[in-house]
């Protein structure tokens, strides 16, 4: 009788782990469905009924796990967002820390990140259309970046360079860059061509080093170094 009370008081946990398991289970599923839909047929394509049906779930369970469909969308964005998972990193930066370097790796990850991820450049494309969940997601990664923004501010005080410019002009291009990839080349970089790619990611580099060497050698004149 004690071995049958024993395992009549464990049955409710049991099945409590596999309610958790399947909400887990199917919460993935509709996150995944999301991002095939963008792949396949871009943003346009994204609708509580067809999530639901690519997810071969219940479409209330949207609502019952996320609310509304825009939170299930945010939910797939801040997973696959390459700002998003570089923020860690970004944010712990110090002063200290080879800047030049770390913002050189940033930026070649970013390149190819987004040249291999269909998805995201289609949530790019949604991002500037003017969609208000896009903007918000925007505006987290903004007030993520900003600390490390105010490590280059101090590291280019007095000199005449704006890093935040030349942060913003190459983010821009390698998505622009990379958008105009399936259809042409611009100006002759075939971004579909390794060798080209390459030649892309040397120059981030290039344009970033020229800017902090810049800035040293100004710092070194106006000390009298």
């Amino acid at each position: 009788m004690e071995n049958i009370r024993l395992n009549q008081q464990s049955e409710p946990a049991d099945l409590s782990s596999l309610k958790i398991k399947d909400k887990e289970l199917t919460k993935r599923k509709l996150i995944n469905a999301v991002g095939e839909i963008i792949r396949t047929e871009g943003y346009t394509g994204l609708g509580v009924n067809k999530i639901a049906r690519q997810a071969q779930v219940n479409k209330k369970l949207i609502y019952r796990y996320f609310m509304t469909v825009d939170r299930l969308i945010e939910e797939y964005v801040l997973e696959k967002d390459y700002w998003m998972l570089a923020s860690e990193k970004i944010s712990n930066q110090t002063l200290n820390d080879d800047l030049s370097e770390t913002i050189s790796n940033i930026l070649e990850n970013q390149f190819d990140f987004f040249y291999s991820q269909a998805e995201m450049q289609q949530l790019i494309i949604w991002e500037i259309s003017g969609s208000k969940l896009m903007k918000s997601i925007s505006v987290a990664r903004e007030h993520l970046g900003e600390k490390f923004m105010e490590l280059t501010d101090e590291y280019f005080e007095g000199s005449d360079i704006n890093f935040r410019a030349i942060g913003s002009l190459l983010s821009a291009g390698i998505y622009y860059m990379t958008l105009h990839a399936p259809v042409t080349t611009y100006c002759g970089i075939d971004l579909n061509r390794p060798d080209h790619r390459d030649e892309v990611r040397k120059t981030i580099r290039q344009i970033i080093q020229y800017a902090f060497d810049h800035a040293k050698s100004k710092r070194k004149n106006r000390n009298g170094n």
